[in-house]
């Protein structure tokens, strides 16, 4: 016997393995938690950065903020993740003698999930809540 052409069964086989092999391609990734761990490392260094330029006297103070997608500190700023936008628009500034006690939020407009940057009164002692 002699055929031409592809079967239904060859074909859903053929649409099937194309299926699986697109999974990964077609679900979303939540790099959320990876792309805020580089976002807390990046603040960490150029928050040190910028206490170093006060303390040794570049400086008198340096500002704080959340300004839409992103965290400006002093003169540089870091990106947030995708989606991601500061909530408020507070202002702490850093002396060598003083810190403004307050909180930045940052709201994701996608899942409405909140991170808060905390800063402490005293020593400008901060950390991220989730």
């Amino acid at each position: 016997m002699n055929r031409k052409g592809v079967t239904l069964f060859e074909t859903m086989v053929v649409l099937s393995v194309c299926l699986v092999l697109s999974i990964p391609v077609i679900l979303p990734k939540d790099d959320n938690n990876q792309d805020w761990q580089n976002v807390k490392q990046e603040f960490a260094q150029k928050y040190i950065k910028e206490q170093q330029k006060v303390v040794l006297g570049k400086e008198l103070d340096f500002n704080i903020y959340g300004y839409k997608n992103t965290i400006i500190i002093g003169s540089e700023k870091i990106k947030l993740p995708r989606g991601w936008f500061a909530g408020n628009y507070v202002h702490i500034n850093w002396r060598s003698t003083t810190v403004t006690a307050d909180t930045i939020s940052f709201v994701n407009r996608n899942t409405n999930k909140h991170i808060l940057l905390i800063f402490q009164l005293g020593g400008g002692t901060y950390r991220f809540t989730t």
